[in-house]
């Protein structure tokens, strides 16, 4: 006698999709608008869950993704961040020797004319001006418009650095923003193999639809 072995279908229990069974995610500030639902979509659509636990697996599975993708925006944020106060203090330390420069120019003229110390008035060095260069700079350096960002790499270079040896320093770095992420990083991607595991022998344990012939 054949006997079938269907899925479970949602409807069974009064539901769309088993989806519903867990809490909808309300927006964390800092993420992109919308972004985790367009990505929830896809990566369920992807997956594709047929019983309520592989739906509840496949929510873990989707929210280890999620982790993942934002703390990759937060440690990169923080790369450049380092990078961007690296090029500020370049500029800031060219603008002050430049200022330097002239000053002593300066000098040598008024005590050409007959100056001294007494009438000797030099233009104090202007630190807001280089820090708006450097923010300037800075900016540019990470622009997505290629020709701006390749222009800023060759003024970062007049400054005698090396963009690809700013980025490798800021790797380097041991700064919280950066090692924070990079642990919580190999922590989620550990988590997400283990989920993922589950969540594959989830699958191949579904029942199909079969025909058992019996002797």
């Amino acid at each position: 006698m054949p006997h079938d072995l269907p899925v479970t279908s949602p409807t069974a229990f009064g539901l769309e999709s088993f989806a519903d069974l867990l809490p909808i995610r309300d927006p964390i500030p800092g993420e992109d608008p919308g972004s985790f639902f367009t990505f929830h979509a896809a990566m369920m659509a992807s997956l594709g869950p047929a019983t309520p636990y592989e739906c509840v697996i496949a929510e873990n599975l989707v929210a280890i993704e999620w982790e993942l993708a934002q703390h990759r925006r937060m440690r990169d944020a923080g790369l450049r961040d380092i990078i961007r106060q690296a090029i500020c203090e370049a500029v800031i330390r060219q603008k002050d020797a430049e200022h330097e420069a002239a000053l002593d120019d300066d000098w040598e003229r008024h005590v050409e004319d007959g100056g001294d110390e007494e009438d000797w008035h030099p233009d104090p060095f202007d630190r807001d001006a280089a820090e708006a260069a450097g923010e300037d700079l800075a900016e540019r350096a990470m622009s997505r418009d290629l020709e701006v960002q390749a222009t800023a790499y060759e003024e970062v270079s007049a400054l005698g650095m090396d963009p690809v040896g700013i980025m490798g320093e800021a790797y380097r770095s041991r700064d919280w923003s950066v090692t924070h992420h990079d642990g919580k990083l190999r922590e989620l991607e550990g988590r997400r193999r283990e989920v993922k595991r589950d969540f594959d022998a989830l699958q191949r344990a579904r029942p199909v639809e079969a025909t058992v012939i019996e002797p």
